[in-house]
């Protein structure tokens, strides 16, 4: 008999798929009492059931019942059950795992009433489209007496979360790297990070600047009670490099795309080290890029579409100093002069001090002689 009801089934699958249209009068099943879930369902399964009234069935027929999935145009998954009489399982089947129930019954009219556990097609929150369907069903293939009902059941367990960005950024949801989006979440708080900074190489890389509702924090919390979509804006951010031993420039950093960067030296700063303590200046002479001038100005601004590294020129002017040295050395050489000449000066005048000594000591000795004549 679980042949029969194989080779029936394999039948209902194809004819089902059809239009219902044109069948025959002769045998009539109606569907009434239909529950199902009139709200959300948090859940992967939802609970149908509705009662079963034939007539006009004979021993070698088969009722069917069935939930359709209306958009597959497939049987729904799920499991069956019915009372008074329990359906023919399909466990042993290609059909295990549909929402199927098919009876032999020895009576020609009764009620069933049949329970389905339907299984959603996915864990996302959403609506589904069924029909619950039933038929008796010949062994030519025939169809008689078709009910069926529609209906829809909005369930599942998590909502899409969906994050764009016009670059690829890592996106962390509640601590992990997510693989791809959209994401399924359950429904709640979800933490969603993105980096501050993301390098792109040396001179480039990407900035955080906001979400497109206005959030400027790259890590948030989310609550997630619907499919969400958001998304984080970057802006490319650019290296200005200013290369100029030894003169400290300023303006040097990163710089949003297109945004406008200022750079600046000292015209004629000091030379560092002991030169520039005595007036030894660098005269600047020009900003050059890959060899090029780039600007003669000591203070200039560049476009920042890419990145940019500058070079400052500088000449050493050193005519304070040398003025300096040779005031210097002109006092040096005065002074030299003006001291040779005091030397001079205090020979002669200890030479003459030395003659007039002699003279008056010569002189004494001739009044001494003198008087020795005399007594």
């Amino acid at each position: 008999m679980n042949v029969r009801i194989c080779v029936l089934a394999l039948f209902l699958v194809t004819l089902l798929s059809q239009t219902l249209s044109g069948v025959s009068a002769l045998g009539t099943t109606t569907i009434t009492n239909l529950i199902y879930p009139s709200g959300d369902v948090a859940a992967v399964s939802a609970a149908v059931t509705f009662d079963l009234t034939y007539s006009g069935l004979n021993s070698s027929q088969a009722l069917v019942a069935a939930i359709l999935n209306s958009t597959t145009k497939n049987f729904a998954a799920g499991t069956a059950s019915s009372t008074p009489d329990q359906c023919i399982s399909t466990a042993t089947t290609q059909y295990s795992g549909d929402a199927l129930c098919v009876w032999r019954l020895g009576s020609s009219s009764g009620t069933e009433h049949v329970s389905f556990d339907l299984q959603f097609p996915g864990t996302h929150i959403q609506s589904y489209d069924f029909a619950a369907v039933s038929t008796i069903l010949t062994t030519a293939g025939t169809l008689l007496g078709v009910s069926q009902e529609a209906f829809s059941i909005t369930g599942g367990t998590t909502f899409e979360l969906t994050v764009n960005t016009a670059y690829p950024v890592a996106v962390t949801i509640d601590g992990s790297t997510a693989g791809s989006s959209p994401l399924e979440l359950t429904p709640g708080s979800h933490v969603i990070s993105v980096p501050t900074v993301v390098q792109i190489d040396n001179s480039s890389r990407l900035r955080f600047d906001h979400w497109d509702d206005g959030s400027t924090q790259p890590n948030r919390t989310l609550n997630i009670q619907s499919d969400t979509t958001i998304a984080a804006t970057f802006v490319p951010q650019y290296l200005l490099t200013l290369n100029s031993p030894p003169v400290n420039a300023t303006g040097a950093g990163w710089y949003d795309e297109d945004s406008s960067a200022q750079f600046s030296v000292p015209s004629s700063p000091p030379m560092p080290g002991l030169l520039g303590d005595i007036g030894a200046k660098m005269i600047f002479k020009g900003w050059y890029e890959n060899g090029n001038l780039f600007t003669t100005a000591d203070t200039g601004t560049t476009n920042m579409f890419e990145s940019h590294t500058l070079h400052a020129q500088w000449v050493p002017d050193y005519t304070l100093p040398a003025a300096i040295s040779s005031a210097v050395a002109a006092i040096a050489l005065a002074s030299g002069a003006l001291l040779t000449r005091r030397r001079m000066t205090r020979g002669k005048r200890k030479k003459n001090t030395r003659a007039r000594k002699t003279r008056k000591k010569a002189n004494r000795r001739r009044t001494r002689s003198d008087r020795t004549r005399v007594f």
